[in-house]
């Protein structure tokens, strides 16, 4: 037998004994960790500790997930504030959002709108997030209404409504969430800023008209729900001492003795004018607890009569619009899409 013959001969046999050791290596290791005798690993990772780390161009890359990120398939968390007790807990964002829609939105709502307004707290949520727009301690969002969304824990539920009543709510809004799991609204590829209010009357309100800032999706629009009416009587009084107040302003047009008032172009009040004094229709709303700036006045006997339209700043989706939409058949998106103007709805998974 030649050199070469042998050489062969050789290599053949090196790699017959190393295809039975590598097994036998890699079976006595999994049982040195711990693992069960003849039961293969659950993870079917071989380990041979002899052999040195394999360098590949895909570590880093995100082939395996890595100890500072979670992996590619694990829900999106959120880290919600409690503005009651100040300390904040991290939980799973659809988690949160199902706490938020059975806060705001009552659970006797048609499913379509309950959809919506899942999305738009979503939406609302990640437009915080994507802009840095966090709370003391890093906390995403806060579970107070008057600053982010309203919150209700199942707990709180219950102890309000009893158990079988809480489930039922629970069931109702935790399937409207699970069907727009990770659906928000877009714009130009970015979350928007889904603003939504109780009820409007004939036509929503623009974003400008109240902040000052324009946001192209967050025009006036129609809103088909009835009008929700409410009064505030002032007396002549309670009226002077108003305008006499650190904030009202001096003002030339208006005439001693009477209540005169600015509009803007959606039809609410922007300015309303006492005497040479002026103030501005969201600063008097404040003052005297009045559900919004869509109102009107009369004179009474005892000073004025205020009759105030809807319930909310106006701005974005309004709620009991998007009940009626949905009873007269439209569905989550052709309501989001007709309160949004322009937007597009998308998965978070998507987003750039």
């Amino acid at each position: 037998m030649d050199f070469r013959m042998r050489l062969s001969l050789f290599c053949c046999l090196a790699a017959c004994l190393f295809m039975i050791a590598v097994p036998l290596v890699s079976e006595a290791t999994y049982r040195g960790r711990g693992g069960e005798a003849g039961k293969p690993p659950d993870t079917q990772i071989i380990y041979v500790d002899t052999l040195p780390p394999i360098e590949s161009p895909s570590v880093g890359t995100g082939s395996e997930p890595s100890e500072e990120e979670p992996p590619p398939d694990a829900p999106l968390t959120v880290t919600v504030l409690d503005a009651a007790t100040g300390e904040s807990t991290e939980m799973p964002l659809e988690d949160y959002i199902a706490c938020v829609v059975a806060a705001e939105m009552p659970y006797t709502f048609h499913t379509e709108a309950l959809k919506a307004q899942a999305v738009a707290a979503r939406s609302y949520c990640l437009y915080k997030m994507e802009n840095g727009l966090t709370h003391e301690g890093g906390a995403d969002v806060c579970t107070s209404y008057a600053h982010c969304a309203a919150y209700v824990t199942q707990e709180e539920l219950v102890a309000k409504y009893g158990k079988n009543t809480a489930g039922r709510i629970t069931k109702k809004i935790r399937e409207a969430v699970d069907a727009t799991a990770g659906e928000i609204i877009t714009y130009k590829d970015k979350p928007a800023l889904a603003l939504f209010h109780a009820r409007s009357w004939q036509y929503t309100e623009s974003s400008k008209n109240v902040w000052g800032g324009k946001l192209p999706y967050l025009v006036s629009v129609s809103t088909p729900e009835e009008d929700s009416v409410s009064t505030v009587a002032v007396t002549e009084g309670e009226m002077k001492a108003l305008f006499a107040s650190s904030s009202a302003i001096e003002v030339t047009v208006g005439v001693a003795g009477r209540l005169t008032s600015e509009k803007n172009d959606t039809g609410r009040q922007a300015y309303l004018f006492y005497g040479t004094k002026g103030l501005k229709a969201k600063k008097l709303r404040s003052l005297l607890g009045f559900r919004s700036c869509d109102f009107e006045y009369q004179k009474t006997d005892e000073g004025w009569l205020f009759t105030i339209h809807g319930h909310g700043h106006g701005v974005g989706m309004s709620q009991y619009g998007a009940n009626a939409m949905a009873i007269g058949g439209s569905d989550y998106r052709e309501i989001l899409t007709h309160y949004y103007t322009g937007v597009s709805l998308s998965s978070v998974t998507t987003l750039p």
